[in-house]
């Protein structure tokens, strides 16, 4: 049996519409996967624990983190340290909290964590009155710089106000801490005087050049 010639028009017309709207909608979706992939991730990014670093300091307790991401631009890496603290400071009572973001291919020598190596770091006081050089709870910057091979960061450094900190903490989904392959904990270390340790955070661990 042949199929009118009225029937073939009005068949083909149905199919091509059915097809210019699948390829629609796969142009669409494939457009909003892309924007999605695109846009920062709120939370930040896995990480990996180097290790912590337990300090006591005139009756005070000082905690400090150091962690790798993989090639994350200075705003993943800051969102993930302001994440990291933030769970850190959930499972440890310290009168401060620091963590600094490494590059997954940078020094894991704690002396060589310092300088270019340091892709961002956030230090948060509960109570900042009660520790020297901290007016506000927190203190966040990031190298805008992406690593190099050998994982060091040669950009500039980027100082948050406390009001883009927190509204990036705000937005977060995800709480969760780095994961822990082989966590090495040092406890019972002496700090060095408040002047001492505070010159120490501020310029032995800032990003080169700054």
């Amino acid at each position: 049996m042949r199929p009118s010639k009225r029937l073939v028009v009005i068949l083909a017309a149905a199919f091509g519409v059915s097809a210019a709207s699948g390829a629609a909608a796969v142009y669409v979706g494939r457009d909003a996967l892309m924007e999605r992939i695109s846009k920062p991730a709120t939370s930040g990014l896995e990480c990996t624990l180097v290790r912590t670093i337990k300090l006591g300091h005139h009756g005070q307790r000082w905690v400090r983190m150091h962690i790798k991401t993989d090639r994350a631009d200075g705003e993943a890496r800051m969102r993930t340290a302001l994440r990291v603290v933030g769970a850190l400071s959930k499972t440890e009572n310290a009168e401060l909290y620091q963590v600094v973001v490494l590059d997954a291919a940078g020094p894991e020598e704690r002396a060589q964590v310092r300088g270019a190596a340091i892709g961002a770091q956030v230090l948060f006081a509960p109570g900042p009155q009660s520790v020297p050089g901290m007016d506000e709870p927190f203190r966040a910057s990031y190298n805008d710089g992406t690593a190099n091979s050998a994982g060091f960061f040669h950009g500039n450094t980027i100082d948050l106000s406390v009001g883009d900190i927190r509204g990036m903490m705000a937005g977060m989904d995800d709480r969760s801490p780095c994961i822990d392959p082989n966590a090495v904990a040092v406890e019972g270390e002496a700090a060095p005087d408040a002047t001492a340790q505070e010159h120490k955070v501020e310029s032995a661990e800032a990003p080169a050049g700054h």
